[in-house]
């Protein structure tokens, strides 16, 4: 049998480098210019970089314990179902995912990794630069309903003013949200203040 305390020093050590290699991981990786989280492998956010806070507008610290799938939402079903496959039955193949969220469109990147603790994914984000910055032309009806519900009006409303119906609004917020790559009025709102389609010193909205 070995010796109880050289055992345990071992492992004591053991320990302590473990943690010098996690520490300067993480070092390493509040450093890397590459939009990148550190998640279980249900996708929950266990951390992130500056940069990939920066993408959304917050701290790294605010990102944590966050589902991926509330940052960024596949642009394909298809390809996300795929990718959550993978990772249900166990495979380890790295797949690449285009997506949206409120301020732009990319390509995520997931790897799983399995370590003693478990597996865990290495998440990357590569923004789409060129579409990042396009600003579409709108017409003035396009203009018009953005503003109105940027004020806050519901669709019966915005249609009320404009004299048209409340599915020609849909319509128009359909096409809208498609355009700017967005999945929700919400996020159309807070794209069109990036891009200057809103005047953000401006109230209401125009």
């Amino acid at each position: 049998m070995g010796d109880p305390e050289h055992e345990i020093a071992e492992l004591q050590l053991a320990r302590r480098q473990l943690a010098v290699w996690r520490n300067r991981f993480f070092a390493l990786l509040d450093r890397t210019p590459v939009p990148t989280a550190i998640c279980l492998v249900n996708g929950t956010v266990l951390g992130v970089n500056p940069a990939m806070a920066e993408l959304f507008g917050t701290s790294p610290r605010n990102l944590h314990g966050r589902a991926v799938i509330e940052l960024v939402q596949p642009r394909s079903q298809r390809d996300y179902e795929r990718v959550v496959r993978d990772l249900v039955t166990g495979r380890r193949t790295r797949r690449v995912l285009a997506v949206r969220w409120a301020q732009g469109t990319g390509q995520v990147t997931v790897q799983a990794v399995d370590d003693d603790e478990g597996t865990g994914l290495l998440v990357t984000l590569q923004p789409d630069p060129l579409r990042h910055n396009v600003i579409p032309e709108l017409t003035e009806r396009e203009r018009a309903v953005l503003r109105l519900v940027a004020r806050g009006a519901s669709s019966a409303e915005a249609a009320a003013e404009l004299g048209i119906t409340a599915d020609g609004v849909n319509y128009h917020l359909t096409r809208l949200t498609a355009r700017l790559s967005v999945p929700n009025r919400a996020a159309l709102i807070a794209r069109s203040y990036t891009l200057g389609l809103l005047d953000a010193t401006a109230w209401p909205p125009r």
